[in-house]
Formats: structure tokens, C-alpha cells, sequence
């Protein structure tokens, strides 16, 4: 279901980075959150850094 990740640095903030998921689908989503992996990472990130997530919706510009 994930089909890419990249990690982004901000150039302004060189301490900031920025990790970009793409998945197939919602389910694709749902079925990563269940992963003991992932699982592992929401008890860590916390002490670790600020998180915040949202959602983008690609659109045809053509």
C-alpha cells in the first residue's frame, strides 16, 4: 500500500524535516496504522518531536 516516502528538510528551519507518505488508498493508510512498526513509532515520536499530519488531495491542472 505505500508506494513512495521522501524525507524533506526546510531549508529555513534545517532542524525541521517534513516525511511525506503516499499510499495506494485509505485502506492502504489503515492497513500501514496496524503495523506493529508504526505502532512503535507513535510511543516514540512524542519525546522526540512535534507531529502534526494532514491529508492533501491531488488535482488535474491540465
Amino acid at each position: 500500500g505505500n508506494l513512495r516516502w521522501d524525507v524533506w528538510r526546510n531549508q529555513a528551519s534545517p532542524e525541521c524535516y517534513i516525511l511525506d507518505e503516499l499510499y495506494r488508498d485509505r485502506d492502504a493508510v489503515e492497513a500501514h496504522r496496524g503495523t506493529p512498526h508504526y505502532q512503535d513509532y507513535l510511543a516514540r515520536i512524542p519525546s522526540l518531536a512535534d507531529r502534526s499530519a494532514f491529508v492533501l488531495e491531488a488535482v488535474s491542472v491540465s
